[in-house]
């Protein structure tokens, strides 16, 4: 399994798991991200439950201050989180891994329903 790449692993995980269509393109494209934002550094660890997470962590955090999509975000997060956890971690392990979020209240819509919005609080 050394040998696997994240891809791969994450392609496993996500059968295990049952992830439809969306969430598997969702963790495709967060975690070929990370896997190239570490590519650089030789040593990192090839197996998925071999991961920093600090890492991850600092990777999440350098996408949060890049986010324009809070939804797409924390769905990114959602994504990373569920793959850890299929891995062997613990939620514990994986507190640093969140971002904090605000909702305001919108004006309500034609119906007379509440309206929110969601922004990281920074």
């Amino acid at each position: 399994m050394s040998d696997s790449s994240f891809l791969e692993q994450v392609s496993r995980c996500a059968d295990k798991i049952g992830c439809n269509d969306m969430m598997r393109a969702i963790m495709a494209k967060v975690w070929h991200e990370f896997e190239q934002s570490i590519a650089a550094n030789s040593s990192y660890p090839l197996r998925l439950r071999d991961l920093d997470v600090p890492l991850l962590a600092g990777f999440v955090e350098a996408r949060s201050k890049r986010c324009v999509d809070v939804e797409l975000l924390l769905l990114e997060i959602t994504c990373i989180r569920i793959v850890l956890l299929e891995s062997g971690f613990l939620h514990n392990q994986l507190s640093e891994l969140s971002v904090r979020v605000k909702r305001h209240r919108l004006a309500n819509d034609e119906k007379g329903k509440y309206r929110f919005a969601k922004k990281l609080c920074i």
